[in-house]
């Protein structure tokens, strides 16, 4: 059966919904901790975030593999599969969190140094939770490849309350960046928690070595769409914490930290076409449809976004984190406009990565590449740095923007020609 567009829709608000509940949340936790500490403080507070959304990179591979796999054996009807894959993908999953642990409790003396932090602790408590999170990411994307998004949805709330109250609660007991990354922590171990009781596959078969490699060959291009995606939405902030001072360093912080939203809620729109688009795949029927109407869904956000950056952005941001941060609209407006860019595109690179083409991953990577060269350069002050993020990701979007044109007429063509061979088929993928 074609997948519902009703279906996607309803399935895909709630997911929006939960989406915009979980960062309202995690936004209220940050104005609280940019009222409650001090802007060097505030910045070594979303360093912690900073390098868990850095470790999203594995995560989200995990999820996407999951997803994809999860929605093709759905639409065959093999839930065997898909408890079999889900196994194999977790007992890896809970391997690397483990290395990732290791790493930060290890190297936290070196990193605290390196980034300038007051304390190793934050590091060491942040590397607990890694193996939680990783293992949970494979559950999450079972539940998206089944189309699952309402239970998916309850996950990002329960994500996000456990999060926000733990940590107002410990930093107003004095806990400081430490109470902040427990509770960043502890939510890894709840929504862990919460995903292994709405997990439904039982069984399995152990895994033939024919689906090991199907897995294996897909995490590649897997990996390489997250490892851009995770250095062009976290290298500014990497570079502004290591070479602006630490006040200077915390407004920036906060510019980031709203300016990503767009990105954020878009996650609501790709998550949703993703395994749709997996499942189009399957059946042989077209995706592209799908595709245009979410990047119309996230161009929409983006404006209404940057519109209200510039007309509101510094005066909210004044009122809720204080004085320091009042005089924040011009760039809070062009960060909004370079994450909106940077939104579309990577809609764009996941969709066709949900059809196994595998070109626009790389473009995205070479986006990351054009990006960290014009932070390089721009690393003096804040405005240099935002005016590097917009001129990066305009060209990224209009990068992968041409590469799914060119990309799209191949397949056309290849598709109507009578003499098209399978290697000219590979080729356009």
């Amino acid at each position: 059966m074609s997948t519902d567009g009703k279906q996607l829709a309803s399935g895909g608000a709630v997911l929006g919904v939960a989406m915009i509940l979980a960062n309202a949340g995690n936004y209220l936790l940050n104005v609280f901790l940019g009222r409650w500490l001090t802007p060097a403080e505030f910045a070594d507070a979303n360093l912690m975030v900073t390098i868990m959304l850095l470790v999203t990179a594995i995560a989200i591979s995990l999820q996407l593999i999951a997803a994809r796999f999860t929605g093709i054996h759905t639409v065959n009807g093999d839930d065997e599969a898909i408890a079999s894959i889900a196994r194999w993908l977790e007992r890896r999953a809970a391997a690397a969190g483990t290395v990732v642990a290791l790493i930060l409790i290890l190297a936290a003396p070196g990193l605290r140094v390196m980034f300038n932090s007051a304390s190793a602790w934050p590091f060491v408590i942040l590397g607990v939770g890694m193996p939680f999170y990783l293992v949970q990411a494979v559950g999450r994307g079972v539940l998206q490849g089944r189309l699952g998004f309402r239970p998916l949805a309850a996950t990002f709330v329960v994500e996000m309350v456990v999060r926000v109250s733990l940590g107002i609660a410990l930093v107003a007991a004095g806990a400081g960046v430490a109470g902040a990354t427990v509770a960043l922590t502890v939510s890894f171990l709840a929504v862990w928690l919460h995903v292994r009781l709405l997990e439904r596959q039982t069984g399995g078969r152990p895994l033939d070595p024919a689906s090991v490699s199907a897995v294996t060959t897909y995490a590649a291009p897997v990996g390489v769409l997250l490892f851009g995606q995770i250095v062009i939405n976290n290298g500014d902030v990497l570079i502004a914490k290591g070479f602006l001072d630490p006040d200077t360093a915390g407004v920036y912080a906060a510019i980031a930290l709203v300016g990503r939203a767009v990105f954020f809620l878009s996650w609501s729109v790709a998550t949703t076409l993703f395994p749709a688009a997996a499942q189009r795949e399957e059946l042989g029927e077209d995706s592209n449809n799908l595709l245009y109407a979410g990047c119309g869904i996230v161009a929409l956000m983006g404006v209404g976004f940057v519109a209200g950056a510039a007309l509101l952005g510094g005066t909210v941001l004044g009122k809720v984190f204080g004085p320091e941060y009042a005089d924040v609209s011009g760039p809070l407006a062009w960060y909004a406009l370079a994450t909106s860019m940077f939104a579309i595109a990577n809609l764009i690179v996941s969709h066709h990565l949900s059809l196994d083409q595998r070109r626009e991953s790389f473009v995205l990577v070479g986006g990351g590449v054009v990006q960290t060269a014009l932070l390089w350069f721009g690393r003096g002050d804040i405005d240099s740095l935002i005016r590097a993020q917009v001129l990066a990701m305009g060209l990224l979007l209009l990068a992968v923007m041409t590469s799914h044109a060119i990309g799209r007429r191949q397949r056309v063509a290849t598709n109507t020609s009578p003499t098209a061979s399978p290697t000219m088929k590979e080729a356009t993928a």
